[in-house]
């Protein structure tokens, strides 16, 4: 399985990520995401969790290295579906707003 894929939707580049994004393959996905981010030049970043499994800090380094990458740019950068432990996990770490999640409620 394949732990990136790289598409397009409208004026977005979406990053569609699988499985565990952890310190095994967090610099290769960063590289990768930072290449397609700045081939791309998209006007919004969709970065979709609803496959991912486990994220640990270096997936979560994954992400903001993604988001920097999106802001550079000038693109607007959201997180979408991630699962239960991983919202979690975004939350612990403060990251709702930044990634543009809402808080359960």
């Amino acid at each position: 399985m394949q732990a990136l894929s790289v598409s397009s939707s409208g004026d977005a580049l979406v990053l569609t990520m699988r499985g565990e994004i952890d310190f095994t393959n967090a610099a290769n996905l960063t590289t990768a995401i930072r290449a397609a981010v700045a081939d791309e030049r998209p006007a919004r970043v969709r970065v979709d969790l609803a496959e991912v499994t486990f994220v640990d800090s270096s997936g979560i380094g994954v992400l903001v290295s993604s988001m920097r990458a999106a802001g550079e740019v000038g693109a607007g950068f959201v997180v979408e579906h991630p699962i239960p432990n991983v919202f979690e996990q975004l939350r612990i770490t403060g990251l709702l707003d930044a990634f543009g999640l809402d808080p359960p409620g």
